[in-house]
């Protein structure tokens, strides 16, 4: 693992919507993801239990590289669960993030660029007297979009994820920025609206040019799809 290293955030700016004044045969940007939240999409593959109910959440996701080095860049992932326990945990071993090198500094001929492994976020904390929480995450087999219409907003990954001896594995998938798909009514109250999962928004917006819907469980705005993935 390549260690300190100065952080230069790769911002895509999603130019799906406008293939036509980006360009298709652009040079492919610099290996990235989406700095900030990306809203993921999980579909289970096995287990049971409590650790096998996991439906969609949010997960923060950052590229680190030296500028110039021709060094592929550095993924971390921070899965919000384990962000809500930070500093919680006091086994110093233990990281809310997981981190791993991507292969490439560019893109393949595929367009994807991979991240074949990453180091193992885990959280174990005590809630309760005479009780212990411990949260494991495991990713492999990233694959992130490189295409210069979606860099770094679109992507895949399996994922080990355990809640102590309760073991479930998934197919992720995520899309950059996390939007919730919620609303206030005339009562102030929050309720769910898919619409707003294509509204406009003064900061961070989703591609109009991506397949979204609302999930259920947790009002987050997921891709509708497999990476590589854009409206007919």
């Amino acid at each position: 693992m390549k260690t300190h290293r100065r952080l230069a955030w790769m911002v895509p700016l999603g130019c799906a919507a406008w293939l036509g004044a980006c360009g298709l045969e652009q040079p492919a940007p610099q290996c990235t993801v989406g700095r900030g939240d990306h809203a993921v999409r999980y579909t289970l593959k096995t287990g049971t239990g409590t650790c096998a109910q996991k439906k969609a959440e949010i997960i923060g996701a950052q590229a680190f590289r030296v500028p110039g080095s021709g060094v592929p860049p550095t993924l971390v992932l921070k899965p919000a669960p384990l962000a809500a326990l930070e500093g919680k945990d006091p086994d110093a071993s233990h990281s809310v993030m997981a981190s791993g090198d991507f292969t490439t500094e560019y893109p393949g001929q595929d367009g994807v660029c991979a991240v074949p492994s990453m180091s193992e976020a885990r959280q174990v904390v005590i809630p309760e007297p005479g009780t212990t929480l411990d949260l494991r995450y495991q990713w492999s087999n990233l694959r992130i979009q490189g295409q210069s219409a979606i860099p770094g907003t679109q992507w895949t990954a399996e994922l080990t994820y355990s809640e102590g001896d309760c073991t479930a594995t998934y197919e992720a998938v995520g899309v950059f920025p996390a939007i919730k798909c919620e609303r206030k009514d005339a009562d102030g109250k929050t309720v769910r609206d898919p619409s707003v999962c294509k509204q406009p928004r003064p900061s961070l917006s989703l591609d109009p040019a991506f397949p979204i819907i609302c999930e259920e469980t947790t009002n987050l705005c997921v891709l509708d799809g497999q990476p590589p993935v854009l409206m007919p």
